[in-house]
């Protein structure tokens, strides 16, 4: 089950009751579309992945302070999270880069072999391509919550919170 989280409280709750357990932080926007589109896959991942990885769904628009301390531009964006370290970030819409990289996380090896390298590195390039991401600050139909903030002085454009 994909846990959607509330607040910054509720993220730091979701991480101190992880234990040992993979963390997949999904940050993600409502007006993204290759966010909508993988979510299927990341709600299937979580599903098969119950026992032991915790998965978490944050909202970029809603959770300003969390998208922030991750450094958070571009949507999709993974985060992969073991023992409080994390293993590896990726961005895009890449539905194979995100179940192979649970998939290598979840097991008990901590050596991925040399063809999951491949894989992954292959997913990697694939990902990279800009109709697998939305940026925070393009232009996006149906994203007027992001640019009246910018426009009330509480984000700058880079999207960061102003004191």
């Amino acid at each position: 089950m994909v846990h959607v989280i509330q607040s910054k409280e509720d993220f730091e709750q979701q991480l101190s009751n992880a234990g040992d357990k993979l963390i997949v932080i999904d940050f993600c926007a409502n007006w993204c579309g290759p966010c909508k589109i993988i979510a299927p896959k990341l709600e299937e991942l979580a599903a098969t992945y119950a026992e032991r990885a915790v998965v978490l769904k944050v909202n970029v628009d809603e959770n300003e302070e969390i998208t922030i301390e991750y450094n958070i531009t571009s949507m999709p964006t993974f985060v992969f999270i073991k023992s409080g370290e994390v293993l590896e970030v990726f961005v895009g819409g890449n539905s194979d880069k995100l179940a192979k990289s649970m998939e290598k996380y979840v097991s008990d090896s901590d050596e991925p072999n040399e063809e999951m390298q491949q894989q992954l590195s292959t997913s990697s390039e694939s990902a990279a391509s800009g109709s697998t991401i939305c940026d925070l600050d393009e232009e996006v139909e149906g994203a007027h919550e992001m640019s009246m903030r910018v426009q009330s002085g509480a984000l700058d454009k880079e999207g960061v919170l102003e004191n």
